[in-house]
């Protein structure tokens, strides 16, 4: 039966942006009788998906897919076919490829959802289907990616990467506590990359080892190639903060799930916007957002559900409760032992974090309204600088 292409069309991938990123606007184009469009799709969490199509030939078996892939296990079975399908398709540099649906309604969800897990997909810019009808019935979709980068070029950035990243794993803390792996890798990258809105290819990852300059997208995309190729559990998420897109992690850490932020723990994006002295006193690398709960993070993120998320609750692996640096009240001698640790005398500075806002409080009022702090640091008559977080309860403290 003759199968006639009623259209094509273009979906341009939406991901999480840099906060402050400029936003591409949609376009509407004419290539000879079949019109192309593209735009932006709805907001992952408002997408209607239809979970009853027309099953025509026996289920395929599906291959065995790694648990490091988040958002393929969250999906049901015929979305992971689609998922699949997608995969390889985009692995290949393909186009025209038939997918195992007649619904076009399910497409963009999983494709979010491919390349949310595989950030080695850096040449990806989007994808394009096509309907075929027949009586007015869709009986076949194909598929296209879109790419930034010929085959030759891929290969050479990969090539590329590969490079780069080999004198860091040959010192990363493999077959240890994932925590250490994981720390390692966040100041890793944080202290190889600098926050830079202007860089090419600042959406992928190729920026971060390439050039040392990334936005929110490209640092988060980074972080979870990184911990998959350590052999944990990484996806990236995206959604909003302060109004604007962004893009962090979600990490499965000795078991339990965390967010992560590694965009926020870079002093050249916290600081972009600051004085000069003000500089002077900013660390570079904040842990404020280092594994923190679910809780914790959408105090100041708003999340874009593609997928259902775990309610991150678990304490164990944050920084602050792994370093000793985490209080349920004030407590004189745990302070003493911290000032007086090697670790605060090497690097002259200190942070500290509450569990509840009593808490927090208590040590703004004993260490800094009555200066108490000097208690513990010998410099009375010289000044220490502070700042804090009252959303995440942390006080920062330097020149000590």
């Amino acid at each position: 039966m003759l199968l006639t292409a009623l259209a094509s069309c273009i979906m341009l991938l939406i991901q999480g942006c840099a906060v402050q990123d400029n936003q591409q606007n949609a376009t509407l184009e004419k290539k000879g009788t079949e019109e192309t469009c593209t735009y932006e799709p709805e907001q992952p969490d408002m997408v209607q998906t239809t979970e009853e199509t027309t099953q025509t030939e026996e289920p395929q078996k599906l291959r065995e897919v790694s648990e490091l892939y988040y958002a393929y296990h969250c999906l049901d079975r015929e979305k992971q076919q689609i998922y699949l399908e997608m995969l390889d398709a985009l692995t290949g540099i393909e186009s025209g490829v038939h997918l195992s649906t007649v619904d076009k309604s399910i497409l963009e969800v999983v494709f979010s959802c491919v390349m949310n897990d595989h950030p080695e997909l850096f040449y990806v810019e989007g994808y394009q289907y096509t309907e075929y009808m027949t009586n007015a019935v869709v009986t076949e979709i194909t598929f296209s990616g879109t790419y930034s980068m010929t085959a030759e070029e891929i290969g050479q950035v990969q090539l590329s990467i590969v490079q780069r990243l080999r004198d860091c794993f040959a010192q990363i803390p493999l077959n240890e506590d994932e925590y250490n792996t994981v720390k390692y890798l966040y100041e890793w990258l944080i202290n190889n990359t600098e926050y830079d809105k202007s860089v090419e290819n600042n959406q992928n990852i190729s920026s971060v080892f390439l050039q040392g300059k990334s936005v929110c997208q490209g640092y988060a995309k980074a972080m979870q190639y990184m911990l998959q190729q350590a052999g944990i559990q990484c996806l990236l998420v995206t959604g909003f903060t302060n109004g604007e897109r962004h893009g962090w992690n979600l990490v499965r850490v000795n078991g339990n799930y965390y967010y992560l932020d590694p965009t926020w723990g870079d002093a050249s994006y916290t600081s972009s916007g600051t004085d000069t002295a003000s500089q002077a006193y900013v660390p570079s690398i904040n842990y404020d957002y280092f594994l923190v709960t679910t809780d914790e993070i959408t105090r100041t993120h708003s999340i874009e559900k593609v997928v259902p998320l775990p309610v991150c609750s678990a304490l164990a692996d944050n920084y602050f409760v792994r370093e000793g640096l985490y209080f349920d009240s004030y407590d004189e001698a745990k302070l003493a032992l911290i000032f007086d640790s090697d670790a605060v005398k090497s690097v002259g500075s200190v942070t500290l974090k509450c569990d509840s806002d009593e808490t927090y409080a208590s040590l703004v009022q004993n260490l800094i309204t009555e200066q108490n702090i000097f208690d513990f640091i010998d410099k009375r008559g010289a000044s220490i600088a502070y700042t804090f977080n009252e959303t995440q309860r942390t006080i920062s403290l330097w020149d000590l």
